[in-house]
């Protein structure tokens, strides 16, 4: 082993102010200097970015983990019995607004800091609202159950699982809030990561040992695997919650949570609607080997969303510091974000073939026609989002909750008369045009209380927006087009990667230089 000695200068390169030994062995330096200077760095990262980065990489290894899947389960099950895994879930995100009363989103984060020194309290307290619901909801149903079974398409043992979810489920949503709120990052990480990873495996390993026997019990396997983990942590959370915070009633706690979430039911509610009633009215129109085959392709045709969920939860904090300031910059840095996300879902439906041949079989290559539209409906996700943003900033949340409500009934609407009269890839293209009345009802909403607040009609160049979302429509529709023409579509899927790099580069650049 041998020593270099490094002097390290700064200002005048006379004086030396710090002196290192840097180690060479076998060829392999290490730098200590170097290691000390990373080690400092890391340090030196707010808590929350640490934090921000944990939790996105824990949901995106989640969501990984479902899409890995795909192409076990679509070899395995039927389209009918997927179909029914997809009504279950469907089901379950309407109810669930109910079942928690949005108390796991609507003012828990104030509640921490209003509530600083009793956040043990207030949990536990509000947990107990949960848990009466669910237990109400299952005293509706057993007094009623072959009703709500013909309601929802679903049997008992499937809703008797839905109940038992409701009931628990909360613990681990409010004890996971926490650790976000509190920037407890590692173990809420670990934990989310290790009960999806177990979760997954386990309903494969039940999938394929019923598929051996040839099951008829194989969706109720798949369901009851998937959820058990989930339940016995959420179980062991509710009685920990309980422990800890020692308190079962307080009514000023539940007076407090009740008051900031049940405006919020109906803007939950709506939007839930939004994202599940084609599935749903597909299962009573056509039946559950459509919702298979529907459901499959959305999820695929949703990838994205991954994508743009990072980048908006990295854009708000900026919005939010920078949007006083009447800068152009937010402009250009809204157009480039969601420039480059455009390509993204532009590219991902041209490569709808080939995605659906590696996912699926053949049974679902018929239905890639559906993709296109979904894709553009995700697209418009973000224009949604960013003038949401600018809503939840004004504190103007009710127009949200409106929007939401219009696309819905729209959705609805369409869905009725279009599934009976063209089939149910008719679903994606209403779900387009909900996403785009979504869209613009939340511009127009937010273009009025931006100009009502500050006399600006907007941060955004709304113009240059509405010409994206059109050109970004058009060009997703016209993969309808070129799934006959392989060789230009990779022409194209190219071309439109080199320009989404060169987007992606000018991005960073211009959110480094501000």
């Amino acid at each position: 082993m041998r020593k270099i000695n490094v002097c390290i200068a700064v200002g005048n390169p006379a004086k030396v102010v710090k002196k290192f030994d840097i180690k060479e062995k076998s060829g392999n330096k290490y730098y200590e200097l170097e290691n000390k200077m990373v080690k400092k760095k890391i340090q030196n990262i707010p808590l929350g970015v640490k934090a921000a980065v944990v939790y996105t990489m824990a949901s995106v290894f989640s969501r990984g983990l479902s899409m890995i899947t795909v192409p076990i389960f679509t070899r395995i099950m039927s389209t009918s019995e997927i179909g029914m895994v997809n009504l279950y879930n469907s089901w379950y995100s309407l109810l669930n607004v109910i079942a928690t009363l949005s108390l796991t989103s609507g003012g828990f984060q104030a509640a921490m800091k209003d509530f600083e020194g009793e956040r043990d309290q207030y949990q536990s307290s509000v947990l107990t609202l949960t848990s009466i619901m669910a237990i109400v909801l299952g005293c509706i149903y057993f007094l009623i159950p072959n009703i709500w079974n013909r309601i929802t398409g679903l049997p008992s043992v499937l809703m008797i699982l839905m109940l038992v979810v409701f009931f628990f489920a909360p613990a681990q949503d409010f004890w996971l809030l926490r650790q976000r709120y509190e920037y407890k990052y590692k173990l809420a990480g670990a934990l989310t990561m290790g009960s999806a990873l177990a979760s997954t495996i386990l309903s494969v390993i039940v999938v394929l040992n019923l598929n051996k026997v040839d099951s008829d019990q194989i969706v109720v396997g798949r369901l009851y695997a998937t959820n058990i983990v989930s339940i016995v942590i959420s179980a062991i959370l509710w009685i920990k919650l309980y422990v800890k915070g020692k308190t079962i009633v307080n009514i000023k706690y539940w007076k407090y949570s009740l008051k900031l979430s049940v405006p919020l039911i109906g803007y939950a509610f709506a939007a839930q609607i939004l994202s599940v009633s084609d599935r749903m009215m597909i299962s009573k129109m056509v039946g559950n080997d459509a919702v298979g085959i529907y459901s499959t392709l959305y999820t695929v045709s949703s990838i994205s969303l991954l994508v743009w969920t990072a980048i908006n939860s990295s854009f708000i904090p900026y919005l939010y510091q920078n949007i006083e300031k009447k800068d152009n910059r937010i402009k250009e840095l809204s157009l480039a974000l969601m420039g480059s996300y455009a390509i993204i879902a532009v590219m991902l439906t041209f490569l709808a073939p080939e995605i659906v041949k590696i996912l699926a079989t053949k049974e679902y290559y018929e239905a890639i026609y559906i993709m296109p539209p979904i894709a553009a409906g995700v697209f418009l996700t973000s224009v949604s989002n960013m003038y949401s943003n600018l809503l939840i900033y004004h504190k103007k949340t009710n127009y949200i909750m409106y929007s939401s409500i219009i696309a819905a009934t729209v959705n609805l609407l369409l869905n009725f008369i279009c599934i009976n009269a063209f089939g149910y890839m008719a679903a994606a293209y209403t779900t387009l045009i909900a996403y785009i009345v979504l869209a613009g009802t939340q511009a127009m909403f937010a273009r009025k209380i931006r100009f009502k607040e500050t006399g600006e009609k907007s941060v955004y160049n709304d113009n240059a927006v509405f010409v994206m979302a059109i050109l970004t429509i058009i060009a997703a529709l016209f993969g309808l087009v070129l799934y006959r023409y392989t060789w230009l579509r990779y022409i194209i899927i190219c071309s439109g990667m080199i320009a989404g790099i060169k987007i992606a580069f000018m991005t960073l650049k211009r959110i480094k230089n501000n």
